[in-house]
C-alpha cells in the first residue's frame, strides 16, 4: 500500500484529526507492519500495551470478557485504529481484539509516537487536544447516563 493511502487512514483516525500531513508521513514511514490470519489476537484484555495498530486491510473483532462471558463490542475493518491509550501511556488493553480474516496494517509503538511528540511538539498538542475532547465528550455521556439512573423510579414503585 502506497504510504500516501496510509497517511490518508491516519488522517482520518479521530485520534489524528487536525495532524499536520508531514507529521503522519513520518508516522506511516517508520510505523512497522503486522500481518495475521484469521482467528489470530491482535491484543488481549489485560495484557499490558505499547502500541496503537491502524488496520490497513480485512476485519477484526473486538470483545470484553468478564466473569467466564464474552460480549462483543465492535467490528473493526480498514481505517480502524486500535490501542491509542497503550501507545500514548503504555496501558494494559482493556478489550481483546480477534482477526475475522486475514488482517494487515500499521504498528506504532510508544517509543515511535514519543520521537515524533518530540521533534514535532505540535503533533503531540494536536494530538493531546483530540485526546481531551475526546475524553470530555465521554464525561458528558457519562453524565447523560448518570442522570437517567438517577430520576429513573425503582422497579417496586408504582
Amino acid at each position: 500500500m502506497a504510504l500516501n493511502e496510509e497517511v490518508r487512514l491516519l488522517r482520518e483516525a479521530p485520534l489524528f484529526a487536525g495532524v499536520a500531513e508531514a507529521h503522519l508521513q513520518v508516522l506511516a514511514f517508520s510505523a512497522g507492519r503486522f500481518k495475521l490470519a484469521a482467528g489470530d489476537y491482535l491484543v488481549r484484555q489485560g495484557e499490558q500495551g505499547d502500541s496503537a495498530w491502524l488496520i490497513r486491510r480485512g476485519a477484526a473483532e473486538a470483545f470484553h470478557e468478564s466473569a467466564g462471558r464474552t460480549r462483543k463490542v465492535a467490528r473493526l475493518e480498514r481505517g480502524a485504529l486500535v490501542g491509542e491509550l497503550a501507545m500514548i501511556a503504555r496501558l494494559p488493553h482493556r478489550l481483546s481484539v480477534r482477526a475475522i480474516s486475514p488482517l494487515s496494517g500499521l504498528r506504532i509503538d510508544n517509543g515511535l509516537f514519543m520521537r515524533v511528540c518530540g521533534e514535532f511538539p505540535e503533533f503531540g498538542q494536536q494530538v493531546l487536544h483530540n485526546l481531551a475532547t475526546h475524553f470530555s465528550h465521554s464525561m458528558g455521556e457519562l453524565q447523560k447516563v448518570r442522570e437517567l439512573f438517577s430520576n429513573a423510579r425503582s422497579f417496586g414503585q408504582a
